[in-house]
């Protein structure tokens, strides 16, 4: 039986056009650049955990269907150890990337970035081999459709308190608990694939570290 990881990760997720009003609000966290990049990790690899390391930051211990916190990083090529699977990452100033531990090759997946700090950002990310996810919220209402496998798609949403749900062909895959969608904060639902059935786990990380 498959597993499926569901992770609700609520992030701060700033563009070029915001950055002032970001910056003096203090959400880049403690000693960000302006001009600062943003990395973070996922395990979809290792279900007995995986250390990661960001840049040059501190080792990090990874539960499998975790997510590491986002780095802040200078822009340019960005090390990355995951799990003795070490790559370079081709950051650009203001961008956030997510960088996953799988089976195979690490993915390099580019995120969403919030610009309207009005809103929120929803959004969902196919860490299977499934060919289209769907992200709706509990009342069935889509919110991101056909999202292939190593994608990441995300909208912006008014500030809600919401259930959702991932579904595929073949039916509901998992559920998300309500939680509030807050203004100026990004949530994702990361799925990832399993050995021992399905496991929903919330992840907030609103501040890099």
């Amino acid at each position: 039986m498959t597993r499926i990881v569901l992770l609700v990760v609520a992030l701060v997720a700033m563009a070029e056009a915001v950055r002032p009003a970001f910056a003096q609000d203090g959400l880049y966290g403690p000693g960000a650049e302006p001009d600062a990049a943003w990395i973070r990790a996922v395990n979809a690899r290792d279900p007995g955990g995986l250390g990661m390391r960001l840049n040059d930051g501190p080792l990090l211990s990874v539960a499998f269907g975790d997510a590491t916190a986002y780095r802040a990083v200078e822009p340019g090529s960005v090390p990355v150890d995951l799990g003795g699977v070490r790559l370079e990452v081709d950051m650009p100033g203001g961008a956030f990337f997510t960088v996953v531990a799988t089976g195979a090759d690490p993915l390099v997946i580019e995120d969403e970035a919030l610009i309207d700090v009005s809103r929120g950002l929803l959004g969902l990310m196919n860490l299977t081999d499934r060919p289209a996810l769907t992200l709706a919220t509990d009342d069935g209402t889509p919110v991101v459709e056909d999202v292939p496998p190593g994608a990441h798609r995300a909208v912006a949403v008014a500030q809600a308190e919401v259930g959702l749900r991932v579904e595929d062909d073949a039916g509901e895959l998992g559920t998300v608990e309500p939680r509030l969608l807050e203004r100026g904060v990004a949530h994702a639902v990361l799925v990832v694939d399993g050995p021992d059935g399905p496991l929903v786990r919330l992840v907030a990380s609103a501040r890099a570290e």
